[in-house]
């Protein structure tokens, strides 16, 4: 199966672009055949909550695989294992199933938040000559409010990309700076989430010998 390819930010600009001048076509067309369409008070609340849930989700993640990659740092460096103290759990290694599903919602939620934030970007603009009048001035507020909290949601999405984003292994990964592909004790044992492509998965190292 091929690695899930990490989100072009480009990719993400030209959507905010093109969905901003398409919102503000469209808000100019509707106030041409009547009044100008509302804007709730809420709007900005759904990418704000979405923003902060993935940025927890990012941090957790983070912290999970530091703590992996430092046990794991400790075996290749054969050094012992610090003692778990009550109360305390030894680290999970990360499931990749649920890291790709974290994946898949943060990519989609970038591009969420990026067509949030064209929309009210496009009314925004349209109302930029209307801000002597109360009710367009408040409406242009909330689009403001809302298309930088749209644009937090796409910054806290690529960072859960990047969290869970791993270069490829490389051909020298166990071999001894020596030189020599002795059997070491990390040889043999199965190597947990070691990454094969752009984001971690699940493979068993080869044994040599077999």
């Amino acid at each position: 199966m091929d690695p899930v390819k990490p989100t072009r930010p480009l990719a993400l600009a030209a959507t905010f672009l093109v969905i901003g001048a398409l919102s503000y076509g469209g808000v100019q067309l509707w106030a041409h055949y009547g009044t100008t369409p509302g804007v709730p008070a809420s709007a900005p609340l759904t990418p704000a909550i979405l923003a902060a849930i993935i940025l927890a989700t990012a941090l957790a993640f983070r912290a999970r695989l530091k703590a992996q990659r430092e046990a794991v740092q400790r075996v290749l460096d054969g050094e012992p294992s610090p003692p778990i103290l009550p109360g305390q759990r030894a680290p999970k290694p990360l499931d990749p199933l649920q890291a790709a599903r974290a994946v898949m919602f943060a990519k989609a939620s970038s591009m969420v938040g990026a067509i949030v934030s064209g929309v009210y970007a496009g009314y925004g603009v349209f109302l930029l000559g209307k801000l002597d009048i109360d009710v367009f001035r408040s409406r242009a507020i909330v689009c403001g409010i809302t298309v930088l909290c749209g644009l937090a949601l796409v910054g806290a999405a690529l960072f859960l990309e990047y969290v869970l984003r791993v270069p490829p292994s490389g051909p020298d990964d166990g071999v001894p700076q020596n030189g020599n592909k002795t059997k070491t004790a990390t040889q043999t044992r199965p190597v947990r989430n070691r990454p094969d492509g752009t984001f971690p998965v699940r493979r068993e190292s080869n044994h040599s010998g077999s």
